[in-house]
Parts: C-alpha cells; structure tokens; sequence
C-alpha cells in the first residue's frame, strides 16, 4: 500500500473585500456553483489568474502617434491620384518635377516607416 504524500499549502493570512450589488453576487454564486466552486474560491481563481492588458510605453505611444502619421500621407498619395485617368496619371509620372517631388515625399515616408519599425524592434 502506497501512502499518499499531502503538500500543505500556505495559510492565507490576507483578507480582502469588495463590493457587489444583488444581481452581481447572484452571478458570482452561479458562475462558482457551475465550476464547483464557492464564491471565494471562484473570485480567488479570477483575481489571479488575470492577466491585466499592458500599456503602451511612452517610446510605442510615440511610434504609434509616427505610424499615424505615416499612414495619412500615405492617404495623402493614394487621394492624389484617386479619380484620375490612366492618361492623366501617366502625364503626372511623364513630367520631370513631378517625379522628383514625388520621389522624394515617398522617400520621407519610407524612412518614417522605417525609423517606427526600428523603434518597436529595440
């Protein structure tokens, strides 16, 4: 006959309280009841076993507020050269100045995009 080894767990010295209203004690008691619980028990295993959504650093907050940034000029592309013809669009990509300043405005957005990935790799 083996004989069982019983680990003892701590003592749970700390108490803490909160408040319900009716219809939210009457939905603690059903949701322990259903998982064979008590309400203590029940409330125990939720408080820590939530895991509590992180907030954003101020370098991701800052990235973020970039990568929006970045995103409307790219908006600020795709408006200029939607609702023109292939023929005006092709005349636009012709002219020399044009493709210069263009070239340049998706040079700057390409860096951002860039410099935000390269923040939110370190």
């Amino acid at each position: 006959m083996r004989k069982r080894i019983i680990q003892r767990k701590p003592p749970r010295l700390h108490h803490i309280d909160y408040r319900v209203n009716d219809i939210e004690d009457v939905q603690i008691a059903e949701k322990a009841a259903m998982c064979g619980l008590t309400k203590g028990d029940y409330s125990r295993r939720c408080a820590l076993c939530h895991e509590p959504k992180l907030h954003l650093t101020d370098s991701e907050i800052e990235a973020y507020n970039q990568l929006a940034d970045a995103r409307g000029d790219m908006v600020h592309v795709r408006n200029a050269l939607k609702g023109k013809t292939q023929e005006q669009i092709r005349c636009y990509f012709d002219d020399d100045d044009f493709m210069r300043q263009w070239v340049r405005a998706i040079t700057r957005v390409i860096a951002q995009w860039d410099e935000i990935l390269n923040k939110m790799r370190d």
